[in-house]
């Protein structure tokens, strides 16, 4: 297990576990989370909504809404006016933290979209439901097929104060339970994307009107019948991932490569600073 510490290490943001309302957060999460990419991301959520709502009272503002969950509520409506213009999904991923935080201790704001600006699916419409829900569910995640294919509808939701899962298909962000692939060390929780939430709401709209079942125990990723979804009805999922996975690290490894040289031609940052009075100088002599 990756400890709080260790996560945000050189980070600007670590500062923030001195505040005991944050130390909570991040130690639930390294206990619950397999990924430390979630601490970081949701601590660093919660600098920027610090800085946007000029909350510099992070405590203090935490014991008012432990005897009034309105303020929180206001305070993430203040941070969504002051990302105003920003799309809904960058709304939705700076909101996590604050959002996590609140929860994991004590106060139930509820866990439901801010006000922001839509935008388009990054992936267009497949001909299988299955194969677009899937590939979306994986994207961020940090899921492998294997554990997506058990997780199941009630497996999805908000989370109360000790980072247990409250079944609701509905929530944002939107927190998955799942078993890792080894199945040890128990369940585990991630998040889905707004954009795999989105996705997901169309499906279970789409598989109640056909009179299928969405309940608890109906498969999270499922067929047009209503059964649960395999690896050779999400092949084509499968590859587009490793695909989107194999560029990435592709684009990586160049942004390495272009960097390595432009230092190596350029010497270190300020190698060649030269400032105006040094260069008067050299003009008069």
């Amino acid at each position: 297990m990756t400890t709080p510490a260790r996560a945000l290490a050189g980070r600007r943001e670590a500062e923030l576990l001195d505040l005991p309302s944050v130390r909570r957060m991040a130690d639930l999460l390294a206990t619950r989370c397999r990924e430390p990419s979630w601490i970081r991301t949701l601590v660093s959520g919660l600098d920027r909504f610090r800085a946007l709502t000029g909350t510099d009272d992070l405590e203090g503002l935490m014991g008012a809404a432990r005897g009034d969950v309105g303020i929180a509520d206001r305070a993430l409506h203040e941070f969504a006016r002051a990302l105003r213009g920003h799309p809904d999904t960058a709304v939705a991923a700076l909101a996590m933290g604050p959002k996590v935080w609140f929860r994991l201790n004590g106060v139930l704001v509820p866990w439901r979209p801010l006000p922001a600006v839509p935008s388009a699916l990054p992936v267009p419409a497949a001909k299988s439901r299955v194969d677009r829900l899937a590939l979306l569910a994986m994207i961020g995640s940090g899921l492998a097929m294997s554990e997506l294919l058990r997780i199941r509808v009630g497996d999805v939701g908000s989370l109360d104060g000790e980072a247990r899962l409250i079944p609701d298909p509905e929530a944002e962000p939107l927190a998955v339970q799942h078993t890792p692939r080894r199945g040890s060390g128990g369940t585990r929780i991630t998040f889905f994307t707004y954009h795999a939430r989105q996705v997901l709401l169309e499906d279970l709209t789409i598989r109640r009107e056909a009179g299928l079942d969405i309940g608890p125990d109906a498969p999270l990723v499922a067929r047009r019948d209503g059964r649960p979804a395999t690896r050779s009805t999400v092949r084509q999922a499968a590859r587009r991932s490793s695909a989107l996975i194999d560029a990435s690290k592709d684009v990586n490894v160049a942004l390495c490569r272009a960097t390595g040289e432009f230092f190596r031609e350029w010497g270190p940052p300020g190698a060649r600073f030269e400032s105006r009075i040094d260069r008067k100088e050299a003009d008069r002599g």
